[in-house]
């Protein structure tokens, strides 16, 4: 029967990002856990809530600095998105590609030249056809607390459909 009183929080110790968290069977299995090069380890009570959210709090209560959430995109050659994690760029490496930090960014957008772009549908102002496709900028928002309130978006994006929602023409 387990009898840990505490759990280890792994985290990077530049970027502060949540790496793992593991819960022992006993407290003395915490002393032979060693933290990986570019890594730190921090001690959390059981007793109290250990999900991501509370362990990000941890950490930054314990560095002083808020963690990012460690959204990431693993970019291909090519630019285009193939993969969405939680990783550490300066940490991790992938075979199929460079991981970039997102929090917006996902699969079927391209990373181009330092930009995330996502392909929008450009509807004509007359009518409901649709004039064409453009890839524009992703702009990532800071999270808004929820209380049903919208974020906010430029002007193009806001009268952009994205081209993966578009209904297709004539039936295709």
């Amino acid at each position: 029967m387990p009898t840990a009183t505490q759990l280890a929080v792994f985290y990077a110790t530049a970027s502060k990002i949540l790496r793992r968290k593991v819960i022992p069977d006993d407290d003395a299995q915490l002393r032979t856990l060693p933290a990986p090069s570019g890594e730190s380890m921090l001690l959390m009570p059981l007793a109290l809530p250990y999900d991501d959210a509370a362990c990000r709090a941890a950490i930054a209560a314990a560095t002083g600095v808020t963690p990012p959430s460690g959204r990431c995109c693993i970019v291909h050659d090519s630019g285009d998105i193939i993969e969405v994690c939680n990783a550490d760029p300066t940490l991790d490496s992938h075979p199929q590609g460079k991981i970039i930090a997102s929090e917006s960014a996902g699969l079927g957008d391209r990373y181009i030249d330092g930009v995330f772009l996502r392909q929008y549908v450009l509807p004509s102002r007359s009518s409901k056809s649709v004039l064409s496709t453009a890839w524009l900028p992703i702009v990532d928002l800071p999270p808004v607390p929820s209380m049903n309130v919208f974020r906010t978006a430029t002007a193009h994006q806001a009268t952009a459909l994205r081209a993966a929602d578009a209904p297709t023409l004539g039936g295709e």
